[in-house]
């Protein structure tokens, strides 16, 4: 028999205790809770942020880009941005798109829009994105598929993709 001090002897009685008829009820609390806070974390980690893009042709984007937005919520304000990772062959300073959404209820808009993009200031070897707002307070009212389209309205280089940042309104 191992001394009633030692780490052993500590862990066959843990082990008894537990595997005892009165064990199982403070097991099944134990899973309860870490059931519980498992989903409270889940739920805190949701963020009201979303992006979705698509790569492009960096040699020269002419092609539409397709993104699909997934919406579920229906009451939320969010702002969409649009943007563009570009690499060192970009060079212009605006760029005109042409974007057209598709809502689940097979409703159409298309309208361009000009995309005034910031100089760089980065390494030319280091890819850089330009972020520009396209829509304020833009409420998505119905669940389904939004399916946008952008297209650039002439061949552009060094784009390398194009997608929506969408982030809850302030």
């Amino acid at each position: 028999m191992r001394p009633r001090g030692s780490v052993a002897a500590k862990m066959l009685r843990t082990a008894a205790s537990l595997s005892g008829p009165g064990a199982i009820r403070p097991m099944r609390a134990a899973c309860r809770t870490a059931l519980a806070a498992a989903a409270l974390l889940a739920a805190g980690c949701m963020s009201p942020h979303g992006a979705i893009a698509t790569d492009v042709n960096s040699a020269s984007w002419s092609d539409p880009a397709p993104l699909t937005l997934a919406n579920a919520d229906t009451t939320t304000l969010r702002d969409v941005n649009l943007f563009l990772r570009c690499n060192d062959r970009f060079a212009e300073d605006s760029l005109t798109v042409r974007i057209r959404v598709r809502t689940p209820d097979s409703l159409q808009h298309e309208e361009p829009f000009v995309m005034v993009i910031p100089p760089a200031h980065t390494p030319a070897a280091i890819s850089r994105e330009a972020d520009i707002p396209y829509r304020r307070r833009v409420r998505f009212d119905r669940t389904g598929d939004y399916h946008l389209t952008i297209t650039p309205c002439r061949p552009v280089e060094g784009v390398e993709a194009v997608g929506i940042h969408i982030v809850k309104s302030q």
